[in-house]
C-alpha cells in the first residue's frame, strides 16, 4: 500500500511561537510554510491536501479559502479568533461546504496544535479514501480476469480493504466476488458465490434493480437508492451504481459499487421532517395571529396542515360551552365541505368522541378501529390513519381537530400535530377573549358614545367623532347636547386625560355632573366649578371642557329678528370659533384653567347673539395637535380655514362646516393621527 501523503500546511498571520509548536506537533507528516503579508499563495498539485491556519489578525480569510478551494481536492481551515470573533465562520462554510473548518480561540497555541493535528488526520484519511476508489476503478476497468471467489484474489489487497463496497456479478446477476466492505454491508459469506444478487433485496425492489443492472450493459449507471433489510431486520438504504467490465479473454461481468447511506439518508429525512414541522408551526402561528374572522384563520391553519404533512382531510370544530356542542369551523383537503352550519350532534363522528374524552384518538389502522364511524368510507377512500386532538387550553375545551391520512403517521408527526393543536387552541381562546373584550368595551362605550343629535329650534347642528386607535380603547373626547325644561339647550364638549376604562369613568362622571348641575342652574360660571370639585373629590384625571347655553329667540322674550342668545365658557379647552354671516371669524380665547388640576378663582363667560348665517365650532385638541409635536398648528389656522369657507348654503350648513374641518384634519394628519377627534358645529337658520 502507498505511504500516507504529506499534507501541505500554510500559516497566515500566525506568530513565531505558534509556528514552532505547530512544526513540532505535526512533524514530518506535513510541510509547513508561512504566507507573507501581501505575498501570493504558492502553486500546488491539484490533488495535494492542504491545511490552512489563519491567525486572529487576518481580516479577510475568505479570499485565501477561495483561492485554495480551486487548487486542492482536500482543504481544512483552522480559524484563530479573539473574544466575540468567528463572524467569518458561516461565510467560509458557505464558500466551501466540503472543507473542514474549525474555530480556535486566540492565545492558546497548544489547542491550536491539537486542532491542527486532528484536521491533518482527517485530510490524510480523506485523501486515502479518494485514492482507493480511483485505484479500484482503474484496476477493474483494466479487464483483469476475475476468479470465481470473493476477496483479495478478485480485487487485490488494496481494494479488498476499501471503504466502499464492491460486488461483481455475471450476466445472470449471480455473485462472482466482493470485497470486505460489501460483505459487511450485505452480510455475505464465502459460500454465497453463485447466489443471485437480486435475492438479497425484497420482491418489491427487484424489478427496479434488474432494470438498473440491465442499463449497465449499455453504459455505466448513475447511483440509485435501493432499500433492503439486513439479517437483523433493520432497514437499509443502499446507494448503488453499476457498469459493465470486459476482460481480455472476452468475458464480461458487472461491477456494482455499494455505499450504505442509511444513516445519512435518515439524518436528512429527519432534518427535512423537522424543518417541515417548524415551517408548519410558523404557518399556523401566522394564520392564527393575522386579521380576519376566526373561520378564515382556522381555514388557513387547516390548509397548512394538509399541504405540509400530505394529509388527506383536516377538519376543525369549535366548542360552544353553553350548549356543549361542536360547530364546524374549517376544513381542508378532500371531502372538506361541512354540512351547512349544522351543529355536530353527540356520537355522529369521531370528533365528538375526542371532545367527550378530552384526550387524543390516534390510530394507523383506521379501517379496523371500532371507533371509526364510517369504516366503509375509510376503506373506499384508502384512509390509513386517523388523528383527533382536543383543543384545550387552561383546562377549557376550545374545539377539536381531526384528520385522515392515506399513509401511516409516524410518532414524530403525531407529536408535531399535538403542538399544532395547542397553537390552534390558544388562537381560538384569544379570539374568544378579544370578543369578550369587544363586548365589554361596547357595553362601557354605549352610554359614553356621542348621542344622536336633537333638532334645535332656529339652529342647524352637526357633529363628528373619531376615536383614535384600537376600538377596545374608549376615547377621552366626548360631547353632549340636551334640553332644559325652560326651552334652553346645553352643549358640552370635553377632553379627558387618558384613554380606556379610566378615561371612560371620568367621562361618565363629567357628563352626569354637567347634566345634574344644569338642571338647577345651567350657567357655565356655576356648572364648570361643580365639575371641577367633583373631579378633585374623586382624585380623577384632569379634563378640559367647553360649555355653551343656547337660548333661541322667544324662549326668554320676544325678539325683532330670529336669533339665538349664547353664553359660553371654556376651562382649559381650545378656543371656540365664531364666524359671522359676512365671513368675519374670531377665536373666543378667554378661558379658565382646566378642571381637576388648579383652583378656579375666575371663569370668564362669553355672551353673544347668533343671528341668521352665524356659525359656531367647538372642537378638541386633536384638530390642532393630532400627530403629537409633529405638524402642530394653531387655532388661528383653523380660524383662517373657517373664514375661507364660502358660507352657509342649502338646508344643512352646519354639516358643510363640519365636513370642512373634519376632512381638513384627516388630510393633514393622515396615518400620523394619534389623538381623538370631536367636533360640534351649529349655524343659525334664517
Amino acid at each position: 500500500m502507498a505511504s500516507p501523503p504529506t499534507v501541505r500546511v500554510l500559516l497566515a498571520g500566525v506568530d513565531d511561537d505558534a509556528t514552532s509548536r505547530l512544526r513540532a506537533a505535526l512533524g514530518d507528516r506535513a510541510e509547513v510554510s508561512r504566507l507573507r503579508p501581501g505575498g501570493t499563495v504558492p502553486a500546488t498539485d491539484a490533488g495535494e491536501p492542504t491545511l490552512l491556519v489563519v491567525g486572529a489578525g487576518v481580516t479577510a480569510p475568505a479570499g485565501l479559502v477561495g483561492v485554495l478551494r480551486d487548487r486542492t481536492e482536500g482543504l481544512a481551515v483552522a480559524l484563530v479568533t479573539g473574544p466575540g470573533g468567528g463572524a467569518d465562520l458561516p461565510a467560509l462554510t458557505l464558500l466551501d461546504p466540503t472543507a473542514h473548518i474549525t474555530r480556535v480561540p486566540a492565545g492558546d497555541p497548544d489547542e491550536l496544535a491539537r486542532v491542527a493535528g486532528t484536521l491533518l488526520d482527517r485530510l490524510i484519511l480523506q485523501h486515502e479514501y479518494r485514492a482507493t476508489r480511483a485505484a479500484m476503478q482503474r484496476q477493474l476497468l483494466a479487464g483483469d480476469e476475475p476468479a470465481r471467489q470473493p476477496g483479495e484474489t478478485l480485487f487485490g489487497p488494496l481494494h479488498h480493504q476499501a471503504l466502499i463496497g464492491a460486488v461483481a456479478v455475471d450476466d445472470g446477476a449471480r455473485l462472482i466476488g466482493w470485497n470486505r466492505k460489501a460483505a459487511e454491508i450485505l452480510s455475505l459469506r464465502p459460500d454465497a458465490v453463485g447466489n443471485r444478487f437480486l435475492l438479497l433485496f425484497p420482491r418489491r425492489t427487484r424489478e427496479d434493480l434488474r432494470e438498473h443492472l440491465a442499463r449497465a450493459a449499455l453504459s455505466p449507471t448513475g447511483p440509485d437508492l435501493f432499500e433492503r433489510a439486513d439479517d437483523a431486520g433493520a432497514q437499509q438504504i443502499l446507494r448503488m451504481g453499476a457498469q459493465s467490465v470486459t476482460h481480455t479473454d472476452g468475458t464480461a461481468h458487472t461491477l456494482i459499487l455499494i455505499e450504505d447511506v442509511t444513516h445519512t439518508t435518515e439524518t436528512r429525512r429527519r432534518l427535512a421532517e423537522r424543518t417541515g414541522h417548524a415551517l408548519l408551526s410558523g404557518d399556523v402561528a401566522a394564520a392564527m395571529t393575522t386579521g380576519g374572522p376566526l373561520r378564515q384563520r382556522l381555514g388557513r391553519s387547516a390548509r397548512a396542515v394538509v399541504d405540509r404533512l400530505d394529509i388527506a382531510l383536516v377538519r376543525i370544530w369549535t366548542h360552544d360551552p353553553v350548549g356543549n356542542t361542536l360547530f364546524p369551523g374549517a376544513a381542508a383537503g378532500s371531502h372538506a365541505r361541512f354540512a351547512e352550519d349544522s351543529p355536530l350532534g353527540a356520537g355522529d363522528i369521531e370528533a365528538d368522541l375526542v371532545a367527550v374524552a378530552r384526550k387524543p384518538h390516534l390510530t394507523n389502522s383506521v379501517v379496523d378501529d371500532p371507533r371509526t364511524a364510517d369504516r366503509e368510507w375509510a376503506r373506499r377512500e384508502g384512509m390509513v390513519a386517523f388523528a383527533g386532538y382536543p383543543l384545550i387550553t387552561d383546562g377549557e375545551l376550545m374545539g377539536v381537530m381531526a384528520l385522515f391520512a392515506r399513509r401511516a403517521l409516524p410518532e414524530t408527526t403525531l407529536d408535531a400535530l399535538s403542538g399544532i393543536a395547542d397553537q390552534i387552541a390558544v388562537g381560538i381562546r384569544q379570539d374568544r377573549l378579544l370578543n369578550r373584550l369587544h363586548d365589554t368595551a361596547r357595553a362601557l362605550q354605549a352610554p359614553l358614545l356621542p348621542p344622536d343629535l336633537p333638532r334645535l329650534p332656529g339652529l342647524d347642528i352637526a357633529a363628528r367623532y373619531r376615536a383614535q386607535g384600537d376600538s377596545l380603547d374608549i376615547g377621552g373626547d366626548f360631547y353632549d347636547v340636551f334640553p332644559l325644561s325652560d326651552g334652553r339647550w346645553v352643549l358640552v364638549l370635553g377632553d379627558v386625560c387618558g384613554k380606556g376604562p379610566a378615561a371612560a369613568a371620568v367621562t361618565g362622571l363629567v357628563r352626569h355632573t354637567v347634566w345634574t348641575a344644569a338642571q338647577q342652574d345651567p350657567d357655565p360660571a356655576r356648572v364648570l366649578p361643580i365639575v371641577h370639585r367633583a373631579l378633585c373629590r374623586e382624585n380623577s384625571p384632569f379634563c378640559t371642557l367647553v360649555q355653551a347655553v343656547l337660548e333661541p329667540s322667544g324662549a326668554a322674550g320676544p325678539s325683532d329678528a330670529p336669533s339665538v342668545r349664547l353664553r359660553l365658557a371654556s376651562a382649559g379647552h381650545p378656543a371656540p370659533l365664531l364666524r359671522r354671516h359676512d365671513g368675519r371669524t374670531r377665536l373666543l380665547t378667554d378661558h379658565g384653567p382646566l378642571l381637576g388640576a388648579f383652583d378656579i378663582t375666575e371663569l370668564p363667560v362669553h355672551t353673544t347673539v347668533l343671528r341668521p348665517g352665524d356659525s359656531l365650532a367647538l372642537y378638541t385638541d386633536g384638530f390642532t395637535e393630532g400627530s403629537g409635536p409633529h405638524l402642530n398648528r394653531e387655532p388661528e389656522d383653523l380660524a383662517d380655514l373657517v373664514a375661507s369657507w364660502p358660507g352657509p348654503e342649502g338646508e344643512r350648513p352646519a354639516e358643510q362646516l363640519a365636513d370642512l374641518l373634519f376632512a381638513d384634519a384627516l388630510t393633514r394628519w393622515q396615518g400620523r393621527l394619534r389623538d381623538d377627534l370631536a367636533l360640534i358645529t351649529l349655524t343659525a337658520r334664517p
